[in-house]
């Protein structure tokens, strides 16, 4: 926190006598050096600072469609200085109460920085705990039971990677992907139970169907109620959530109307919303048609951001004026890509109650462990401002079916917005 500034009190030398003796000469210049050596020190100390202390939010609690259930905020983690901060204590001190900031990356598999004791968080700029809120996709199981899948690629994480994310600052973690259950139902409980044991709360999956589209609801700083939804458009088999069995809320067309409920049921219940969505075409980094028109049912359902992932790379990011959609975060931490597959960032949204008031996306690059690591310069720096600003076509794969020859049933305006910071 910052420190107080002391009151140093004045210390006039009077009025030296018209006579001076040598006693009296030698007094007046010790006193003048006294007065200078505690004006400094006053200076000196109206200048120091130190870090805030993190804080216990009080116990929120989230909505389920079979009752509600009680959950605790987890601690404030901030792992940066003021310098590389989203925002200074000053600046949250003179911002009004309805303004925060939510912090969003990409696509995370910490299997590597792990086997290496990495810690992958490190170098953000900025950290994500400086923020009052902040958004990842745990693209990983983080267990040590389970058998995998059968299916091409299985992503997990030993247990020390839970903690590893909350002292990292993330305080929401996304579920709902096609990894989530690529070590079956044990394993995804254990995801489920390391992460929230260490004060990361988790959205979009869960032992049933009620858990999987549960919305959950955080605080600011300013006391505004956040709430969080999570699904999936990507679901391998058996992995949607059942009445009685584990499993990640498919966001599949039989499963929109329990989606659109859940936001619908987190808007009445919150100050605002964000739901993160795992869509897309791998590696493609414009959106589909699919992908807008979802976004639009979201947006009209309530949701105030929505945030994207699964492709691997950037997508656009659309600015309506009030609401924001970001299409896909690439990958934040994963294993390492020299290509766009590497070109990831930091997603600031900056909110006044409900409303989008600004955005910035801070490029990183990630490095040979697959660490993001902050850039502001370079070729492959340009073409992430691009493609996150909407001239994603120039960095399309060639399309692999017919175009559409029919016009856009959405209306969500082009890209807009800053693309670099």
């Amino acid at each position: 926190m910052w420190l107080r500034a002391h009151r140093c009190a004045s210390h006039p030398l009077g009025t030296p006598p018209r006579r001076w003796s040598s006693f009296s000469g030698f007094a007046f210049v010790a006193m003048l050096f006294v007065a200078v050596v505690l004006a400094v020190a006053c200076s000196q100390v109206n200048e120091i600072s130190s870090e805030a202390t993190p804080e216990v939010t009080s116990p929120e609690t989230s909505q389920t469609s079979s009752g509600s259930q009680t959950i605790f905020t987890p601690v404030s983690v901030t792992t940066s200085t003021p310098a590389d901060s989203a925002g200074t204590e000053a600046d949250a001190a003179a911002r009004p109460a309805t303004e925060w900031t939510l912090l969003a990356g990409g696509d995370t598999l910490m299997e590597l920085s792990e086997s290496l004791d990495l810690d992958p968080f490190a170098w953000l700029n900025p950290s994500l705990g400086s923020a009052d809120l902040s958004l990842i996709n745990v693209e990983m199981t983080i267990s040590d039971r389970g058998a995998p899948r059968d299916k091409q690629f299985v992503f997990r994480a030993p247990p020390s990677a839970a903690q590893r994310i909350a002292n990292g600052g993330v305080r929401v973690a996304t579920l709902a992907n096609n990894h989530a259950m690529d070590y079956g139902p044990d394993a995804l409980a254990d995801t489920i139970d390391l992460l929230e044991a260490a004060g990361v709360v988790t959205i979009g999956a869960g032992s049933n169907i009620n858990e999987a589209f549960s919305y959950r609801v955080l605080s600011t700083e300013g006391g505004l109620r956040v709430a969080f939804v999570g699904a999936s458009q990507i679901v391998p088999a058996n992995f949607a959530a059942g009445p009685s069995t584990a499993g990640i809320a498919s966001a599949h067309v039989g499963y929109v109307p329990r989606l659109l409920d859940s936001v619908r049921n987190a808007q009445a219940a919150a100050d605002a919303v964000v739901v993160a969505i795992h869509w897309g075409v791998e590696r493609n980094p414009c959106a589909i048609e699919k992908q807008r028109v979802l976004a639009q049912q979201l947006l009209d359902a309530g949701a105030d951001a929505i945030i994207g992932h699964h492709p691997h790379v950037l997508q656009p990011v659309v600015f309506t004026g009030e609401k924001l959609i970001a299409f896909s975060l690439g990958n934040f931490i994963w294993e390492p890509r020299q290509s766009m597959g590497g070109e990831t960032g930091v997603l600031q949204i900056d909110f006044d109650g409900d409303t989008v008031i600004n955005w910035v996306f801070h490029p990183h690059l990630t490095n040979a462990d697959g660490v993001p690591i902050p850039a502001d310069s370079g070729t492959r720096v340009e073409r992430i401002r691009a493609i996150v600003s909407g001239d994603c076509g120039p960095y399309a794969p060639p399309p692999t079916t017919a175009p559409l020859t029919t016009a856009p049933v959405t209306t969500l305006p082009p890209p807009t917005g800053t693309a670099g910071g």
